[in-house]
């Protein structure tokens, strides 16, 4: 009499293999989502940082230094350093609520940002 299909063994090793595949692929996709959703909130981060600059440029008065929170749980900070006699620079540190930090500098001249002599 010939044997047809598969043994107990043979079936216990193929899901064995199989579930461990599978917890690989999803190791892998979980990584990748987590890998994901920081690179999003840097994304998020560094325009926050861009419009912070650009209202800073807004600004009717010079503050040398400024922070505040975001709706959101964001803070920022943007700090600004005389660098010579001509020079002043920007320094904006966005955080988020995970404590990722998205940090811009710039470098600006007094006049653009409304100063008649660097602070």
């Amino acid at each position: 009499m010939t044997q047809r299909g598969f043994t107990l063994m043979e079936t216990l090793v193929a899901l064995v293999i199989f579930s461990l595949a599978s917890m690989a692929l999803l190791e892998l996709y979980s990584r990748s989502a987590r890998a994901k959703a920081a690179h999003d909130s840097l994304i998020e981060r560094t325009h926050r940082a861009q419009s912070l600059l650009v209202d800073l440029d807004l600004a009717p008065r010079f503050e040398p230094a400024q922070r505040g929170r975001d709706p959101d749980g964001t803070t920022w900070e943007i700090t600004m350093v005389p660098v010579g006699a001509n020079l002043v620079r920007i320094d904006v540190t966005v955080t988020d609520r995970a404590g990722r930090q998205a940090h811009l500098q710039t470098l600006r001249l007094p006049g653009e940002l409304g100063m008649e002599a660097s602070p």
